[in-house]
């Protein structure tokens, strides 16, 4: 079986960026998905720049600050410069008045200010489908002018299944199922939902990928938030005090040994998509006991 590690937020805080490094340097986290409207962003996507065999994805939260100056985009913004979906406000303001041409103008805008960091375009970007509004239709009409792959990841939560678009389909990619059971959530001020701090010891994403079923015939993409926590993030966030975990499972003896002793290959999202071996072939290099090689 074939795997995909991804870390989701990253670039948020400096803080958090350090857990997130942490995965990377000792861990298996071979695909970040990155919030370019976080100046923090920029550190990862620099030292990300000469590491092409982690994919790099587009996470278009729109939780921070705008690329480009608040007064070039104002339907986007709050007139404090923030974007209007950021996370703290997402329940208590809805979101409106927005201009579609400003969306695209600051998408793009994202786009550049990835390759001036990173030194390419993003690699990939998770999209839902079919868009559910404006925002979801900018983020795709963006991603298709600049050629970044979509579409290509099934997914079944809740009991709710999302297919990946036709031309995706035979590579067979899924999401892994969540790791928190949804009686473990509860409800705060300012959050749709967060994970109850007296239930943290319940929260074991590390069992959810030991006792996830091999399947050869899939590329399993596997979900998790690993950052360290700081005040911003535990004030915007729902998911916080997870992320602790998630760095802790992504670094793990355990999860290691596991790809080892069920043979799993690791890949980033862009190999999965296209065939190549770039996540596999730095394991070679460094002689990597995850290298698909050492398994067979």
């Amino acid at each position: 079986m074939k795997i995909v590690f991804r870390a989701d937020d990253v670039g948020y805080t400096h803080v958090h960026n350090l857990g997130t490094l942490k995965t990377l340097e000792e861990g298996v986290v071979s695909d970040c998905e990155c919030m370019f409207d976080w100046p923090d962003v920029v550190e990862m996507l620099d030292y990300l720049s000469d590491k092409p065999w982690i994919s790099v994805g587009w996470h278009p939260h729109m939780w921070g600050h705008p690329v480009l100056d608040p007064s070039e985009v104002p339907s986007l913004c709050t007139p404090d410069g923030n974007f209007k979906w950021k996370r703290i406000n997402q329940c208590e303001h809805p979101v409106e008045g927005i201009v579609y041409d400003e969306m695209i103008k600051e998408f793009r805008a994202q786009m550049e200010f990835c390759k001036e960091h990173l030194g390419r375009y993003p690699d990939i970007h998770y999209a839902n489908l079919p868009a559910k509004g404006e925002k979801e239709q900018a983020i795709l009409q963006v991603v298709e002018e600049y050629n970044i792959p979509y579409g290509f990841m099934n997914n079944e939560r809740h009991g709710r299944v999302t297919t990946a678009k036709e031309e995706y389909r035979h590579l067979n990619i899924w999401g892994a199922m969540e790791s928190t059971p949804r009686d473990d959530l509860v409800v705060l001020p300012g959050h749709k939902s967060v994970l109850n701090v007296l239930n943290f010891l319940k929260y074991d994403p590390e069992e959810s990928i030991l006792n996830m079923p091999i399947d050869d015939s899939k590329i399993v993409v596997k979900v998790l938030h690993p950052g360290y926590l700081d005040d911003t993030v535990l004030r915007e966030q729902s998911c916080n005090i997870h992320r602790v975990k998630d760095v802790e499972v992504f670094t793990s003896p355990r999860v290691k040994q596991w790809v080892i002793d069920n043979k799993v290959e690791i890949v980033n999202q862009y190999d999965a998509i296209f065939g190549t071996s770039r996540y596999q072939d730095h394991l070679k290099e460094i002689n990597s006991p995850l290298w698909i090689g050492n398994l067979l």
